[in-house]
């Protein structure tokens, strides 16, 4: 038997060796498998090139020749001609019933390409009532874009109005920031101000404090210090009274004119003695109003003090309410803008 690279070539004169060559080649491999060469199996073979019916014309050409290859005449000195017949016979029917087997195959393939070409025309006429309404849909919707268009020209022209006004707004918003720019560095600058004057003021009132302090300290030391001393000078005085007292006691039952003589004495003494702590009393209440004079000197540096924070804290309060009317007017503004017509300018 021959191999299908050495199948002799087919008589169309359509078509090139080498096409057929691939055709024939691919229906003796399905032979040989014990399939049938139906026009599927073929096509799948040959990767699908070629038209079907230039396709089906080579199988069946090739089915012709195989046909002719098996019905021909054998010759053999070396085989007995009944068996030689016999086996021709044998042949023509299994070639007869593989033709039966392909016809069928053919039949059916042919009726599901019928049938597939009855679904295409169905498919077809569908895909032209699609086509159809989409058109009257495209013509509809032409016109609506029409429209649409006209209604687009219109709003481009209400679009650069509205460019135009937003341009006025956005360059009245800009002058507006630099102004609040500007109130803004003042209201820094300002704070800063006051906050240096602050400082100064109460490294002022700091240094004050402790001079008044001081001095308040040393007339309370010296106060202190006087009032010992005449504390210490009446003590020395009473005790030496004490033991004049003692001395007169003791020398009285001996002598009374003596003890009267220093009895008077001893009033003399009494009496300069309550003089000078008179003294001392008008030195105590000196001292003590000199004491109370700078603790009130003491407090009026203080309602000064407390003053002056009343001052720091107001001009802070008038600088918090500037920021708060700054940040009221940059709400208001662009408010404002959107509403005015044509351009207006904003009023501050």
């Amino acid at each position: 038997m021959r191999t299908p690279g050495n199948l002799p070539k087919s008589p169309v004169a359509r078509i090139s060796a080498v096409e057929y060559e691939r055709v024939a080649e691919a229906c003796s491999s399905l032979f040989l498998e014990g399939k049938s060469p139906s026009f599927e199996s073929v096509y799948e073979l040959i990767g699908r090139k070629g038209s079907a019916k230039v396709v089906q014309g080579m199988i069946a050409d090739w089915r012709k020749e195989m046909a002719g290859r098996f019905m021909a005449g054998r010759t053999n000195p070396d085989l007995p001609e009944d068996l030689i017949t016999e086996a021709d016979k044998v042949l023509a029917v299994v070639w007869r019933l593989a033709l039966e087997k392909s016809d069928a195959a053919y039949a059916d393939e042919r009726a599901q390409i019928d049938q597939a070409k009855v679904d295409m025309a169905a498919k077809v006429a569908q895909a032209q009532e699609r086509a159809a309404e989409f058109e009257r849909e495209t013509l509809s919707l032409h016109g609506e874009l029409q429209t649409f268009q006209v209604r687009l020209q219109g709003s481009q022209s209400e679009i650069e109005d509205l460019r135009r006004r937003l341009t006025d707004i956005t360059t009245l918003l800009r002058a507006r920031d630099e102004q609040i720019g500007q109130l803004r560095e003042d209201t820094v600058r300002l704070a800063s101000t006051l906050e240096n004057e602050r400082r100064n003021h109460e490294a002022e009132l700091m240094a004050e404090r402790e001079r008044h302090e001081q001095t308040m300290e040393a007339e309370r030391q010296r106060a202190h210090e006087s009032v010992e001393r005449e504390r210490e000078i009446a003590a020395g005085e009473r005790q030496y009274l004490m033991r004049q007292t003692d001395e007169i006691r003791q020398t009285a039952k001996a002598n009374e004119a003596i003890l009267k003589e220093q009895l008077q004495e001893a009033k003399a003494f009494v009496e300069s003695f309550q003089g000078r702590a008179g003294r001392a009393e008008s030195d105590a209440a000196f001292w003590r109003g000199k004491t109370e004079a700078v603790a009130e000197e003491c407090s009026r540096w203080q309602r000064t003090s407390e003053e002056a924070v009343g001052k720091i804290e107001g001009f802070q309060i008038r600088i918090r309410a500037l920021e708060n009317e700054l940040a009221t007017l940059a709400e208001k503004q662009p408010l404002k803008g959107v509403a005015s017509e044509n351009g207006e300018k904003i009023v501050r």
